[in-house]
């Protein structure tokens, strides 16, 4: 990698600065001074800044991973069931899901070592949408969609409120900007209904697809950083 881009992703200064820091006898690489604007650096190579070590962040990890009905979002459950960490390889384990899903609701689960990207992506303030599919035990009606985009009361001083609701063939998709316990399930409990299946396939700019159930991925660099960009993250 050329010095320069190194000392950008150590967040020292911007390429152009990094060379002025060149320029000015400022950087060594294992303890030499670096007079070529052009140097390359390895991963084993020592690079100081005012004499001072500097290391580039390690890179965050997210992951997609489409979670099916019965397992339970913990990392060790009391009651020996299967948990949605049964799925992933070990070295995944460390990485923290983004919003839950019940356990007999399925569909896209976020995981991430990222946790100021975590702690954004469930702020009720910066409004990341979740899209649902929803199959109730009967077809939904205009007025209770109604009623559940004006807002309903969830008792304990809750308030349930979906963005949106379209209406499928045999289901009804809601879109919500928050991530309440159980909040859909108990919002269609108050306007009358049974929800008999679930499924999440969205969350912020990232979608479930034709991921198979019980898969996982790790989203690209690209997507990781429109995930950030939707959180005014740099």
């Amino acid at each position: 990698m050329r010095l320069n881009k190194f000392i950008s992703l150590c967040g020292v200064a911007s390429r152009r600065g990094a060379d002025e820091l060149v320029r000015e006898g400022k950087v060594t690489v294992n303890g030499e001074v670096v007079e070529d604007l052009g140097r390359q650096v390895e991963d084993s190579d020592k690079v100081a800044v005012n004499g001072k070590v500097i290391i580039p962040p390690k890179k965050k990890t997210v992951l997609a991973f489409h979670k099916p009905a019965g397992c339970v979002c913990t990392n060790r459950d009391p009651q020996g069931r299967e948990t949605v960490y049964d799925f992933l390889p070990p070295g995944y384990h460390g990485l923290k899901y983004i919003g839950r899903l019940d356990l007999q609701s399925r569909g896209l689960l976020l995981f991430t070592d990222d946790g100021e990207l975590l702690h954004r992506l469930t702020l009720p303030q910066y409004k990341v949408y979740r899209h649902y599919l929803v199959w109730t035990d009967r077809y939904l009606s205009e007025h209770a969609a109604q009623r559940l985009t004006d807002g309903i009361d969830l008792g304990e001083g809750e308030i349930g409120f979906a963005e949106a609701v379209f209406f499928n063939d045999d289901c009804v998709e809601l879109v919500l900007s928050e991530g309440k316990n159980r909040e859909i399930r108990r919002m269609m409990q108050a306007v009358g209904y049974e929800i008999e299946d679930l499924q999440r396939i969205a969350y912020a700019d990232i979608d479930l697809g034709d991921l198979p159930s019980g898969e996982y991925r790790e989203l690209t660099d690209a997507e990781i950083k429109g995930l950030r960009k939707l959180c005014d993250l740099k």
